[in-house]
């Protein structure tokens, strides 16, 4: 009898409610069209047409005002964005319904002109707080720092942030002139301004990231908040690592939904009946095949699909082997290091691990697959480098304790436990022989990184010369040279000496 009247009791008690929904997406690199992944089991994901299809469906779910926020790195990555230079990537997003995105590092990958050009056609701002003209000292006018978004009773405000390290990362040419300001002094002016105007809630969208475990989150958004009150921001939205972040500073939700379109983050304002107010996070799975996908969105990607269909769907080669990406070394990405250091051709090749942009399955690989391999268009280029520079080079690979480029050419052994810098313990050619370190050798790259890229602060003095081939040009001649099937390289050419 007791139970039973207790559980009428709960049946008739009123239930929290969801004030305010904040949808967030971050790192959509133009993925405009629906795609399988290696942990999707054969299910389509994202695609604009299911994303817009499942962001409506949860905006109409709360039955509350929705705000729709993007961290950044809008346009790079699929030959439907960059042919057109991004115009197809802005188009969708607008359609998406986005209030407001923060300008991503590799939204500057084709010069600042063509980003105000993409900043004119968008129906949402841009926003980047923290970014500065170097001669005046001002932001410039593609920068927007904040905006003010009304929503139902709710004003909200939201800050834009850039991860400083786009000045190491980007190409030189393209972010040349301007200062990419750090932490809580490059925006505490805006945050200052934010507060006048008295708005409801105040959000960031950050270009920047963390990686998370079980236990905790570690990385530059984490400690680009504690540097904050504990009031200074209802919600951030993150990005950058293409990571899933799902977690909360000192009541603070952050949350980032890892990348081209296959999550979408859910942070709910939920009011309980007696009026006590908690913030609570979900990240989902954009599945195609559990949404109505929106059929203005479907328009939109067969706009642009004459463009590309014939160059994407050409067969460049055959694989034999799963080819996934990863931290670490990894087969695909000793097979691109090979395929650069032949085309160069060189001593040793080079690969960053931050250009290796997705994975690649067995059977057909298509110039489209091949393409988002390799989005960025880097030329391969030789440098004649001491065996006392590549080891630097080498040292700063493996600064976070596991190697962080892929190498051709060479064997390195490597000590994680030793302190950072002197973690090299010995590098040989693949033929056994010592790199010297007063001996000359010819290293392939990309001008990416012979531009000091990535940190390689090391190379910029150097000479590059152009092999006339990008990135994507030797990954296609070298698959074509192989024999069909393609095999992934199975030797390990990073050896760590400790357990």
């Amino acid at each position: 009898m007791l139970t039973s009247l207790l559980l009428a009791a709960l049946a008739a008690a009123p239930a929290d409610s969801v004030i305010l929904r904040v949808l967030t997406i971050n790192d959509f690199h133009g993925a405009l069209e629906t795609r399988l992944y290696p942990w999707s089991r054969g299910r389509p994901v994202g695609g604009i047409a299911a994303l817009k299809g499942m962001m409506d469906s949860l905006a109409a779910e709360c039955r509350c005002p929705s705000v729709r926020l993007d961290a950044g790195d809008q346009m790079q990555g699929t030959l439907a964005s960059n042919l057109v230079y991004g115009r197809s990537s802005v188009e969708a997003l607008g359609l998406l319904g986005l209030d407001a995105a923060a300008i991503g590092n590799h939204e500057l990958d084709w010069g600042t002109d063509t980003l105000a050009a993409r900043v004119r056609d968008a129906k949402y701002p841009w926003l980047a707080a923290n970014v500065f003209d170097s001669a005046t000292g001002k932001r410039p006018a593609w920068s927007r720092p904040y905006q003010i978004i009304t929503k139902g009773p709710y004003r909200i405000a939201v800050i834009g942030y850039l991860t400083p390290g786009t000045k190491s990362i980007g190409m030189d040419q393209h972010v040349r002139g301007l200062h990419f300001r750090e932490g809580r002094g490059a925006i505490a002016d805006v945050l200052d301004e934010v507060r006048a105007e008295r708005p409801d809630f105040t959000m960031m969208v950050a270009h920047e990231g963390a990686r998370c475990d079980s236990l905790k989150c570690l990385g530059e958004i984490m400690d680009l908040s504690r540097q904050f009150d504990s009031t200074a921001f209802d919600v951030i939205v993150a990005g950058h690592t293409h990571t899933l972040i799902n977690t909360f500073d000192r009541g603070t939700p952050i949350v980032s939904a890892r990348a081209n379109g296959t999550n979408i983050g859910v942070v709910d304002l939920v009011q309980g009946p007696d009026g006590t107010r908690r913030w609570r996070i979900q990240v989902v799975d954009v599945y195609a095949d559990a949404v109505r996908p929106d059929s203005a969105a479907i328009a939109l990607v067969e706009k642009y699909r004459p463009a590309t269909d014939r160059l994407a769907k050409r067969v460049i080669a055959r694989l034999r082997d799963s080819l996934p990406g990863g931290r670490g070394e990894f087969p695909l990405g000793n097979l691109i290091a090979d395929a650069q250091r032949a085309v160069a051709p060189a001593d040793f090749g080079m690969m960053n691990n931050g250009g290796i942009r997705r994975g690649l399955f067995p059977g057909p690989i298509t110039y489209q697959q091949l393409f988002e391999l390799h989005p960025f268009s880097n030329v391969v280029v030789r440098i004649s480098v001491t065996g006392r520079v590549l080891k630097e080079a080498l040292e700063l690979a493996v600064s976070d304790g596991y190697p962080d480029v892929h190498v051709s050419g060479m064997k390195v052994r490597y000590d994680p436990n030793q302190p950072v810098g002197s973690r090299i313990v010995g590098i040989v050619r693949t033929n056994g022989t010592p790199v010297a370190p007063d001996r000359t050798y010819v290293l392939a790259l990309s001008d990416f990184m012979a531009g000091g890229g990535g940190g390689f602060d090391m190379f910029r003095p150097l000479v590059p010369r152009r092999s006339g081939k990008t990135d994507l040009e030797a990954m296609i001649a070298w698959l074509r040279r192989q024999r069909q099937p393609v095999r992934a390289p199975t030797d390990h050419r990073w050896i760590r000496v400790t357990p």
